[in-house]
């Protein structure tokens, strides 16, 4: 059973910063077929646990490549490079 604590938004950088965290990026399709995101944080051990807003606990979703650059940039602002997964074409 995992104990750790809930991921929230307004503690990601300090995890990546200071618990030796890392982010990564689920790509999923909308009821209409549009791509969006889901953010997971991933702890130095490998398990994975998805970023819920810490306002209302919904899961952080980013729903355009651009949201994904940007979300990267403000947690890692001196980076160069992101990969941002996508699916097929037909998947949902």
């Amino acid at each position: 059973m995992d104990n750790r604590q809930q991921l929230v938004s307004n503690y990601v950088r300090s995890f990546v910063h200071n618990d030796g965290g890392s982010l990564r990026f689920v790509p999923k399709r909308d009821e209409k077929g549009r791509p969006y995101w889901e953010v997971f944080g991933v702890y130095a051990d490998g398990s994975e646990q998805q970023i819920k807003l810490s306002g209302t606990g919904l899961p952080k979703l980013l729903k355009s490549a651009e949201a994904v650059i940007a979300y990267w940039q403000s947690i890692y602002p001196e980076a160069t490079e992101v990969t941002i997964p996508i699916l097929p074409n037909g998947d949902k």
